[in-house]
């Protein structure tokens, strides 16, 4: 009986560990898909377009020497449903579409606006190979002309391109930073609502000519909006403000300006360069490079039923250019830039707060805040906060301290010939 035993133990040992993977996939069986974009469809109702890398042989250089070279192609289908694309493109190909190393969701701005985007981000947030780590980005164009224009500039990597932008996107605070599973859990929220990152293709027509040409319009270049910056060369391509929604309806859109204020009350804000007028000099500009002390401390109260809610932001600064050479690093004179940083602050906070009311919609997650203050999830419904949030009252403070003054400890004017100033 012992040997019996023994016997089929050994058997069982070498069928399981000496059976080969019969469902295995080698790498090259897939075509890996980096960006899925979705647009309004003509002969069905989506258009979905897929860019996919394909990784060839090395290819000779200049210099002699062997590179990896990688193309992109693109994929674009009309189908009822997002399965039903890939079924029908696998198709079409030697390689199964796979979507483990998608990075981007690109919605064009006519299906956000439209309110129909839900129907289509169910399948894609319960598809196992697409993880919720993806960058949602709504499109000022089609999503198809997006994935046609990016394209890697310097370097051939298009997943570390794209993860590239992500990270700028940090330093500066034009445009935040959306996944998957940020928009679909806000989609669900009942104390928050969605925002996107907005994405636009730049033509380099804005960019003023000599002769006349290009967009002569004199706005600041923050107070614009993604595809339309003042600039030429490089990428087409603009991640560059932010897409408000009210449930899967896209309603309005923010400046990269308002963009990182927002960022500021919400607490996602990293850094990013801001040029002020000088206080003293007001035909020059002083640059500070801000950075966020502490997420914002947040107070709620209730006068007569209506929230009232006092939110305190704390900045760091460090001096980057100081066009008249005025002295700002001494003591008794750094209390201007501060000054002047705190002012303009609050006073972009306070319209961005009025602007959100008026669109009654919860994009600063004041929300968190307030679902604090009911005692069970039952209250906190009744209370139904998404429609209340036009009603609040918001106090906004702002503590801004120049921590460092770079390179230099103190600014000296320019002295002319004879030693005039």
């Amino acid at each position: 009986m012992l040997r019996k035993i023994s016997l089929i133990s050994i058997l069982f040992f070498i069928a399981v560990f000496l059976s080969s993977c019969f469902d295995a996939h080698e790498v090259g069986d897939y075509a890996y898909v980096t960006t899925i974009g979705i647009d309004k469809g003509i002969v069905d109702k989506w258009r979905f377009s897929f860019q996919i890398s394909d990784m060839r042989s090395g290819s000779k250089t200049q210099g002699g020497g062997e590179q990896e070279k990688t193309e992109y192609v693109a994929l674009t289908i009309d189908a009822p449903t997002f399965f039903k694309a890939t079924n029908v493109l696998n198709t079409s190909l030697a390689r199964m579409l796979n979507f483990r190393h998608t990075k981007y969701l690109i919605i064009s701005k006519e299906v956000a606006e439209r309110g129909e985007f839900g129907d289509v981000m169910g399948p894609i947030i319960r598809f196992r190979e697409i993880r919720r780590n993806v960058n949602v980005i709504v499109s000022q164009g089609t999503a198809e002309s997006f994935i046609d224009n990016l394209k890697p500039v310097v370097g051939l990597s298009m997943p570390k391109m794209q993860e590239g932008f992500m990270e700028i996107s940090k330093q500066t605070g034009f445009s935040p930073q959306i996944k998957l599973s940020d928009f679909y859990s806000s989609l669900k929220s009942t104390y928050r609502q969605p925002i996107a990152i907005m994405a636009g293709i730049n033509d380099f027509s804005h960019l003023p000519r000599n002769d006349g040409g290009g967009d002569n319009e004199q706005i600041f270049i923050g107070e614009r909006y993604a595809g339309e910056l003042p600039r030429k060369g490089g990428n087409h391509i603009e991640l560059f403000g932010t897409a408000l929604f009210d449930g899967d309806k896209m309603v309005h859109k923010l400046d990269g300006y308002e963009t990182r204020v927002m960022l500021m009350l919400r607490g996602e804000f990293e850094r990013g360069t801001f040029s002020h007028n000088d206080p003293l000099r007001p035909d020059l500009d002083v640059a500070v490079d801000l950075s966020q002390h502490s997420k914002p401390k947040v107070k709620v109260v209730f006068d007569e039923g209506k929230p009232v809610i006092y939110v305190n932001i704390r900045l760091d600064g460090t001096i980057l250019a100081i066009q008249s050479r005025i002295n700002y690093e001494k003591t008794d004179m750094i209390g201007y830039l501060e000054g002047l940083i705190e002012t303009t602050i609050k006073h972009q906070a306070d319209a961005l707060i009025d602007k959100a009311k008026e669109l009654n919609v919860d994009f600063l997650n004041f929300g968190h805040h307030v679902v604090k203050c009911f005692s069970t999830i039952q209250e906190w419904e009744k209370y139904n906060w998404l429609e209340k949030f036009k009603d609040i009252k918001a106090v906004v403070t702002v503590d801004a301290k120049i921590r460092r003054t770079g390179t230099m400890i103190k600014s000296s004017p320019v002295l002319q010939k004879g030693g005039r100033k």
